[in-house]
């Protein structure tokens, strides 16, 4: 597979974009063409993956984001969307994305890139913290509204904030793949696992770290068994939020036998 990842420069390219988000996610909230077009030329990036091992070298994967200001005041990059066809999922073309989105924002002279994520979604926790070595410290909310689109009652769209230092230590040790990657036993013994049972009340946050499972595939348990997800968003939300009061961080994920693994630490 010969994948070249580099900007978005034509019309075609920017309207292929287009159709890579209608064909992920249904065109639901779908980023225009000339939106991505305008982010490009005024600060944003947007980054395409093309695969050249196919004669027309289609689009099959792309990330965009803007600049931004934190809370702080700080200048940052705010990464809002990346996509890859299904096709081309687990093979590591969403953190190439990632890394080249990190190298053209570096040379825009900015330190820092902020996204956010679904807390009950492992292939994504599994990018951003064990690939990526990003970290969370906030909990949002229902950031977008309830999710319409679901079949089989709403849920809220809660959300992590995460925070992607591009110069820390842990982030430079991945992007040169010098940082070993923690096995789920061995994240099990850095602390103990606060909720073993979703539909059980969970042990308080204690300790310098401990563990939050998550489903392994939150959308196939959705459509099996939407009270146990809401039960599972609930009770991740009640964790998280007193985490994150207590002064922890979120800073690693791995996969167990049938869940997911997030590891707290205190900051």
């Amino acid at each position: 597979m010969t994948i070249e990842i580099r900007l978005i420069h034509s019309l075609s390219e920017y309207a292929a974009c287009m159709q890579l988000q209608e064909t992920v996610w249904g065109g639901f909230n779908t980023v225009a063409d000339h939106m991505l077009l305008t982010i490009q030329r005024n600060g944003g990036v947007v980054l395409g993956a093309f695969d050249l091992a196919q004669s027309s070298g289609p689009l099959v994967g792309f990330v965009f984001g803007f600049l931004g200001r934190g809370s702080d005041g700080r200048l940052k990059h705010a990464s809002h969307m990346a996509a890859v066809l299904p096709a081309y999922r687990d093979s590591g073309l969403g953190a190439r994305l990632k890394w080249a989105q990190r190298e053209h924002v570096l040379a825009q002279g900015l330190d820092l890139i902020t996204w956010t994520f679904d807390p009950l979604l492992s292939r994504n926790a599994n990018l951003n913290l064990a690939h990526l070595g990003a970290i969370s410290r906030t909990y949002i909310r229902n950031i977008y509204g309830p999710e319409p689109e679901e079949p089989h009652g709403e849920l809220p769209t809660d959300r992590f904030l995460v925070e992607w230092w591009l110069h820390d230590e842990r982030v430079v040790a991945r992007s040169n793949g010098t940082a070993p990657k923690l096995s789920a036993a061995e994240l099990q013994a850095q602390g103990p696992l606060l909720n073993p049972d979703p539909h059980a009340a969970p042990a308080a946050p204690h300790g310098d770290a401990f563990l939050v499972q998550i489903p392994s595939d939150f959308a196939a348990l959705k459509e099996q068994n939407m009270a146990s997800a809401r039960a599972w968003r609930y009770q991740v939300r009640a964790l998280a939020e007193a985490a994150f009061a207590q002064g922890y961080q979120l800073t690693g994920f791995a996969r167990a036998a049938a869940v997911g693994l997030l590891l707290f630490r205190k900051g």
